[in-house]
């Protein structure tokens, strides 16, 4: 019997452990929502994420796969130095003759273009699924042939069912006991005034809010970060959230700016933006408008949360004073936002507008971004995928599965056990010596290898 599901290789590296929810639901929307047989590889190992060279498996070099994506989380090795991304290239070098069509979805494209233009044109990339506003794909992706691949714009993230639903359990038995809540990183200067906007905000929002009794919860510190559903919980805790739309307005191809600029702050730590700017990226802001809707506004529609915002395009999705409060874009009347916290009629109705029109229609969901995804694939495929569906395939997608859901319970016991506990031996060894006991020799050798990263005497 023929099997007309399309085979897909997703290709990925470990974006910290326990992963941001954001990017799980990224990562594996193609499982849960893709017509397809979904097999992962993912290339690291233990802590050492992006330095790690791991092979590929052979039995996945022997799959005809229809079609391979390269996640965020494999071309984000970019960010750690040109010979992390090299060493990352190296990898999957195998699959640059692959008959399969090959996309890649990057993010953060400010950042590292070379990089990502060096691996489209070297290991035949057919689609690039894009963040960026299609205005700067000239600029980030100079040296493409644009005849050749194909450029899709995407988001950087969607809404997940099984995270609505998620949302919604919180919601149910909680209550919004915070007025104003904010978590972004403390990104630098280098990446212009717009990405910079995101430690402003919070820094004159804290500061402003002290005239007015409210309860906030507003923090740029990385020890404040929420993983997992953490981050949900405290979502559905907020009537407000504060935000400025994703992106950076300042291009750079090699990194190099960002080079200077750190080492310009570590001379200068207490410098102010002009003096960076005019030492490390002179005449360069603005120069990109990389500019873009992050899921946090998707997601603050889904928690019932009003979203209090730097006003800007959004995509198009989120219009101002009907899904969200807008802030002008020098802050200037931020006491005026302040005073409108207080009246909840405002509040519900622009609640009732973002869910209407964001959740319950369903347009930026991860099932529609799949869908979308997986056609333009099929687009540019030349024949159709008619593979059997053999005992041996269906035996290497369960074993695939096995073993992705393994790799991460190394990430648990690397986490969480490993530090913990003084011998890292506690729970292997009673299962390495149960398993050598029924004879199974083979797989005790590598059951062992790959847990402990060590040949088995």
């Amino acid at each position: 019997m023929l099997n007309r599901k399309p085979k897909i290789l997703i290709v990925y590296k470990c974006l910290g452990y326990p992963l941001r929810t954001t990017i799980e639901e990224h990562l594996y929307s193609f499982k849960r929502y893709g017509d397809a047989e979904c097999f992962y590889l993912k290339l690291d190992m233990g802590k050492d994420t992006f330095y790690s060279q791991k092979p590929i498996p052979q039995y996945l070099l022997n799959i005809d796969f229809d079609y391979i994506l390269f996640h965020y989380g494999f071309i984000s090795s970019r960010w750690a130095g040109k010979d992390c991304y090299n060493k990352a290239f190296q990898q999957v070098l195998p699959f640059k003759n692959s008959k399969a069509i090959k996309a890649v979805m990057p993010q953060d494209e400010y950042m590292g273009s070379e990089s990502i233009v060096h691996f489209v044109n070297n290991l035949n990339i057919d689609i690039v699924f894009s963040v960026s506003p299609e205005s700067e794909w000239q600029q980030l992706y100079n040296g493409v042939d644009f005849n050749r691949v194909k450029f899709y714009k995407v988001l950087t993230g969607y809404l997940d069912d099984t995270g609505i639903k998620t949302i919604n359990g919180f919601l149910n038995s909680g209550k919004k006991d915070i007025d104003i809540g904010y978590r972004a990183r403390n990104l630098p200067q280098w990446l212009g005034r717009h990405g910079y906007m995101k430690t402003i905000i919070a820094d004159v929002f804290n500061e402003k809010v002290k005239k007015f009794n409210l309860v906030t919860d507003i923090s740029t510190n990385p020890k404040d970060t929420f993983i997992g559903l953490g981050w949900y919980k405290f979502m559905t805790r907020c009537k407000y959230m504060i935000g400025v739309e994703g992106g950076a307005t300042v291009n750079d191809p090699d990194g190099s700016i960002a080079k200077k600029g750190a080492e310009y702050l570590q001379l200068h730590p207490n410098c102010s933006f002009e003096e960076i700017e005019n030492a490390c990226f002179p005449g360069l802001d603005g120069k990109l408008q990389l500019i873009a809707i992050s899921p946090r506004n998707l997601e603050s529609c889904a928690t019932r949360t009003c979203q209090v915002l730097v006003e800007s395009t959004y995509n198009g999705i989120l219009k101002p004073w009907i899904h969200y409060i807008p802030i002008k874009k020098d802050l200037s009347n931020v006491d005026e936002v302040l005073q409108l916290v207080k009246d909840d009629n405002l509040r519900e109705k622009i609640v009732e507008n973002a869910y209407r029109d964001i959740v319950e229609s369903g347009l930026w969901s991860y099932k529609g971004f799949v869908t979308f995804a997986l056609n333009k694939c099929s687009l540019e495929a030349t024949t159709p995928y008619f593979s059997r569906h053999t005992r041996s395939s269906i035996l290497a997608l369960k074993y695939n599965r096995f073993h992705d859901w393994l790799e991460w319970k190394k990430y648990w016991y690397y986490f969480k056990v490993y530090e913990k506990y003084p011998s890292k031996w506690t729970f292997i060894m009673p299962v390495i010596k149960l398993l050598k006991r029924l004879g199974l020799k083979s797989f005790t050798k590598k059951t062992y290898k790959l847990i402990t990263g060590k040949n088995w005497y």
